[in-house]
């Protein structure tokens, strides 16, 4: 059994005060495969201390060389795809090839988008008579989860080192290995010590240490919204800047002038997104919001595309037991509350095996159902249907929710006139369109602050204004 004993603290390996060990658990078989030596709040306090070292020596590490530590980390960890992604398949259960197309390949991408605009960053500009500068925040905590394990944690990472601040990095507990990967990568490309910190350990132990400590300048946050809400409240007592990527509910919403081809396509689209990562996606459209006329071709076509999903090569696991419980359980109060289930098995068995579970659609889904309202996180798809395009946006928006959505339409001026009134942070127009420059987060109670591109870069930068003398 593999095991990790060390934390990472200014540029070394170090043990950890803690002494609490914790085993992680292979998902696809239910067996622990590794064991952690995890990190306490006296490790948050060595952390903090050797990140503000380097931050407070400014500039301690000038921007072409971060610009060139940024490329050589691309190239290492590319290096290390098919090693990252055995890590990641064991760690919370996705498919090989998906850990490696899309684990590991997406944040190559995000990482090499980030260094292409730091390349380019005016940090600097006049404004009048004045001088505009954007300054790094100080010392980040990014406190990242288990379902993009090393996609998250370098979305943050990268954009932090890139705007000049050091970060101390703490994994989810149950997916720590991606990080040490991270951090092996990043020693070899040369990044100075006191940039990496990695602490793993327990959210309510070092999460909540690093979110209320008063070294740490911005707290940036994956997880979902329940936590969000307790790391903001800690970050509250010393001001912090808190960026917070959280939970979704997201709608896919077909108009009702689609031909039958598209609204097939359309459907396919929405349920293998719905469906990618087993369902452990924030951004996944797990609503399909159908016209009310169009509903039995909506669920046939749903229930098809499901029954396509071959597992362990399509779908994985979900990442742990208290997932397979949590979503489980929502499933449970789906027939009760007046869904129905037009696809798959809403009571499911307990799997002799790891913690599968195959999908499930449900039709006849309201905004007043659990399962209409609140984020399942598993491979559910959820039917509505609306009466027009009206209806339709506000279905789309009858949730706390607004991280992404969804919209298809024949007339695609008329498409992009309903995704203007829907209230999220992405809404993507006939197909899932990847811009890696564009802004990622949400409204409402998906959070707070955008990622990736410049925008996730200026999550870590202050803006100072220098005025000239008076003249005169």
């Amino acid at each position: 059994m593999e095991s990790r004993d060390l934390i990472h603290l200014d540029g070394a390996w170090a043990a950890p005060h803690g002494t609490e060990r914790m085993q992680l658990v292979d998902p696809r078989t239910g067996e622990a495969f590794a064991e952690v030596r995890l990190a306490d709040a006296t490790d948050v306090d060595r952390a903090v201390a050797a990140a503000h070292a380097v931050f407070d020596d400014r500039p301690a590490w000038p921007l072409p060389e971060r610009l060139a530590a940024l490329r050589a980390l691309h190239d290492a960890l590319a290096a290390r795809t098919d090693e990252i992604a055995a890590t990641i398949s064991a760690e919370m259960g996705a498919p090989d090839a998906f850990s490696r197309q899309v684990q590991v390949g997406m944040p190559l991408a995000t990482l090499a988008t980030t260094a292409d605009v730091l390349e380019g960053y005016r940090f600097d500009e006049p404004l009048g008579d004045s001088t505009l500068t954007r300054e790094p925040a100080g010392v980040v905590a990014a406190i990242t989860p288990w379902n993009f394990p090393l996609h998250q944690a370098l979305a943050k990472v990268a954009a932090a080192i890139a705007a000049g601040c050091p970060v101390v990095l703490k994994p989810a507990e149950t997916t720590p290995l991606t990080a040490y990967h991270l951090v092996e990568a990043a020693r070899e490309a040369g990044f100075p010590a006191g940039w990496l910190q990695l602490l793993p350990g327990r959210g309510d132990v070092v999460g909540a240490a690093l979110a209320a400590h008063p070294g740490v300048d911005v707290v940036s946050f994956t997880g979902s919204t329940a936590v969000g809400r307790s790391i903001a409240a800690a970050a509250a007592a010393t001001v912090k800047r808190v960026a917070l990527e959280l939970g979704g509910k997201s709608p896919s919403v077909l108009l009702d002038d689609l031909d039958d081809d598209a609204f097939a396509a359309a459907v396919r689209t929405t349920v293998g997104f719905a469906l990618m990562n087993a369902g452990q996606t924030c951004a996944a459209w797990t609503r399909l919001v159908v016209p009310a006329a169009r509903y039995a071709e909506a669920v046939a076509l749903a229930a098809e595309a499901a029954a396509a999903q071959v597992p362990g090569r399509d779908l994985g696991p979900l990442a742990s037991a208290a997932q397979w419980e949590r979503v489980t359980g929502l499933l449970a109060t789906a027939e009760p509350e007046g869904a129905v289930v037009e696809h798959g098995d809403a009571a499911p068995p307990p799997p002799a095996r790891g913690f599968h579970l195959a999908p499930v659609i449900l039709g006849r889904v309201t905004p007043q159902m659990r399962v209409g309202r609140e984020e399942i996180f598993g491979p559910v798809l959820a039917v509505q249907t609306h009466t027009g395009d009206d209806d339709a946006v506000r279905i789309a928006n009858a949730t706390d929710y607004g991280l992404s959505a969804g919209v298809f339409g024949r007339d695609e001026a008329r498409a992009v006139s309903v995704a203007r009134r829907i209230r999220a942070g992405t809404v993507h127009v006939n197909g899932l369109n990847t811009n890696r420059l564009a802004p990622f987060g949400g409204y409402k109670q998906s959070g707070l602050g955008r990622e990736y591109g410049r925008f996730g870069i200026e999550e870590f930068l202050e803006i100072k204004s220098i005025q000239p003398p008076p003249r005169g």
